[in-house]
């Protein structure tokens, strides 16, 4: 499955925006970490991202 996300430019930077009911199925929340990792392939970039819990330890960095 594929969404299609155009990039929102905030003071010179650009984000992408989780859309509200994807973020709740997948459950992220404030609380939640996203990695990206960007791999190549024969037709461009292709950005992953993995979820993960923030935890005590992440706090600490």
């Amino acid at each position: 499955m594929a969404i299609q996300l155009t990039p929102t430019r905030i003071k010179g930077s650009k984000y992408l925006l989780i859309p509200k009911d994807l973020a709740r199925l997948l459950e992220i929340e404030d609380k939640s970490i996203l990695n990206l990792t960007i791999e190549e392939s024969e037709t461009g970039q292709r950005l992953v991202y993995s979820i993960r819990e923030r935890t005590p330890q992440d706090a600490k960095n």
